[in-house]
């Protein structure tokens, strides 16, 4: 194995970021390396967007569900707490069937799959890409996959 040399400081910033991440310095150095590319293909979610599973939904509505559900999912308790404590998180998503059944008729509301969630479907898809963004920063996704999943949204998977 190869060695160079790194000033004090930047070697003791490196391991506090690789400890952070919870990994060796040689493993995060090797993280950054990865080019975008990479970094998207070998994601849960971007993979979770080229199954067969997914590529199956016709309309951006079912894509838009299958992503909330995979995120609701695998991502639990940051999907709950984005959504307490979201301040506009009440314009795409109810709590209760009760809370969305008042306004069912006009928000084409439906329940996420594996939760107690309701998404208001009738939203514009520049509207549901936003709130994928946000979601999406809050469980730290890398921006990349974050600019792959959102685009899934209003083109088509085939």
């Amino acid at each position: 194995m190869s060695q160079f040399e790194l000033p004090q400081e930047l070697r003791t910033q490196l391991a506090e970021m690789a400890q952070a991440r919870g990994c060796t310095p040689a493993e995060l150095i090797a993280e950054m390396l990865k080019s975008p590319v990479e970094v998207v293909r070998s994601h849960p979610l971007a993979a979770f967007t080229q199954s067969s599973e997914f590529r199956a939904k016709f309309s951006d509505a079912e894509r838009y569900l299958a992503l909330l559900a995979w995120i609701a999912k695998n991502h639990a308790p940051e999907f709950s707490d984005f959504i307490a404590h979201h301040a506009s998180g009440r314009k795409y998503l109810g709590l209760s069937a009760d809370e969305i059944r008042e306004t069912c008729h006009h928000n084409q509301a439906r329940q996420i799959d594996g939760t107690h969630y309701w998404a208001i479907m009738n939203l514009d898809t520049p509207t549901k890409r936003r709130f994928l963004r946000r979601l999406l920063v809050f469980v730290g996704a890398p921006d990349d996959v974050i600019a792959h999943v959102t685009n899934t949204i209003g083109a088509s998977v085939r």
